[in-house]
């Protein structure tokens, strides 16, 4: 087993995701019926993905972009129904650690730990990738991935002993997942907004059956478009064990 707790590409196999409040959200989605869910590191690049029609999901500096039609409030949106729509969300770091991996990788969270633990294993996936804006861990993302490497190297019939990196130190470090994910970047945020059910919400174990795949992508060139700079968004589409 790989762990990985800032993105160290190449991949050439598949990989187990893991992102714990973006990738709730696309989990949220999917789970309420959303056809598929493209994620984008820019806002302009979301707003070309989601020209013909796509419900728009982001926010910078508390508040969604110009042209955006949700926030990204687990709470706010538990009771959205988006079916058979297509949804765009914006998630910076998540999008920046799927450039360098492949098709057939499964979106990972507390939310949906227990299937994605299943879906990894009928794949045979053997690695754990923590999104990161590299050079710097995310520490709930790295704790969310110690936990689900653990997860996985159980149901593979390994011992916890078997997780390979500083993983396993983390976990010990934050036995209760909420405090690591209270201390990451995007925890403050919401702490300073004073959104912290947030939190409590994005720490819930194995409550949704739903598995992202990651399954297309779509490049924006920058001179056909007027971007500053070539853009890719990234699409999942689910898959219930």
């Amino acid at each position: 087993m790989r762990v990985d707790l800032t993105p160290s590409p190449p991949y050439p196999q598949p990989a187990l995701v893991v992102e714990v409040f973006h990738g709730s959200l696309v989990g949220l989605l999917l789970s309420h019926g959303a056809a598929e869910v493209w994620v984008s590191r820019s806002a302009r690049a979301a707003l070309l993905q989601a020209a013909e029609g796509g419900l728009l999901f982001g926010e910078q500096e508390g508040l969604p972009p110009e042209g955006f039609h949700y926030g990204t409030s687990l709470k706010h949106l538990e009771s959205l129904e988006v079916g058979g729509r297509a949804c765009v969300v914006l998630a910076p770091t998540l999008a920046k650690t799927l450039a360098g991996l492949p098709e057939g990788s499964l979106l990972a969270h507390f939310r949906n730990a227990r299937a994605a633990v299943q879906r990894a294993v009928r794949a045979g996936l053997e690695t754990v990738v923590a999104a990161a804006e590299t050079p710097q861990p995310d520490l709930g993302n790295s704790v969310a991935a110690g936990f689900l490497a653990r997860r996985l190297a159980q149901a593979r019939g390994q011992g916890a002993s078997e997780v390979p990196g500083l993983a396993p130190a983390l976990l010990r470090s934050y036995p209760d997942p909420q405090e690591a994910l209270f201390q990451s970047e995007w925890g403050q945020r919401l702490y300073r907004t004073s959104r912290t059910e947030e939190i409590a919400l994005a720490s819930v174990l194995s409550v949704e059956e739903t598995v992202p795949v990651l399954q297309d992508r779509v490049v924006y060139e920058a001179a056909q478009h007027g971007l500053s700079k070539d853009r890719t968004v990234y699409c999942f589409r689910a898959e219930k064990p």
